[in-house]
Formats: C-alpha cells, sequence, structure tokens
C-alpha cells in the first residue's frame, strides 16, 4: 500500500543578513531536493523571519520502508547541502508518514 511522507524542517541560518540573503539559500535547498529526490517542497513557515527556513517536504512511496528510507535520505541530503558551505544547520525535522 502507498505511503505518503510528510516533512516538516526549520533549518536556522548563520549568516543571512536580509530576506535576500535567505531566499538565495532557501531556493537552493529546494532546487537541490526537488532535483535528486523526486520531491515536492514548499515554504510553509518562517516566511517573514530572515534567519529561519520553514519547509514542507512531500513524497509519495511504495510502502512504508521506502518512506523511511527517502526520510533519512532527505534529512542527510540537506545536512549536507548547509554543510558544504556553512550556512545554517536544521534544527527541527518532523517526517510523519500517512
Amino acid at each position: 500500500m502507498h505511503r505518503i511522507l510528510i516533512i516538516e524542517t526549520e533549518i536556522r541560518l548563520y549568516a543571512s543578513g536580509s530576506l535576500k540573503d535567505k531566499r538565495q539559500v532557501q531556493n537552493r535547498i529546494i532546487d537541490k531536493l526537488k532535483a535528486s529526490h523526486n520531491v515536492s517542497v514548499a515554504v510553509t513557515s518562517q516566511q517573514e523571519t530572515w534567519n529561519m527556513i520553514g519547509l514542507t517536504i512531500a513524497y509519495v512511496a511504495l510502502n512504508r520502508s521506502a518512506a523511511l528510507q527517502k526520510t533519512t535520505s532527505l534529512e542527510k541530503h540537506i545536512y549536507r547541502i548547509l554543510e558544504q558551505d556553512g550556512s545554517g544547520e536544521i534544527s527541527s525535522f518532523i517526517p510523519e508518514i500517512i
């Protein structure tokens, strides 16, 4: 039976001094996740805060095991993206499988 994976994540930015800086990092993360993981990503919170990004990620998995594997893979990928340029850290990562 297919499962829907929904992940709500918040990312704290270190060097962002404006909403423009934030959008650059945010768009880079979204583009990389969409390209490499075939997921839908939306900015769902922290829209007016210059040092926080709030994203919701959605993915349709074939089964619960695939959803759990995708969860791990997405968290690691976000971590790697942020680690590459030292732009921030994951402050919360909450997956839900429906």
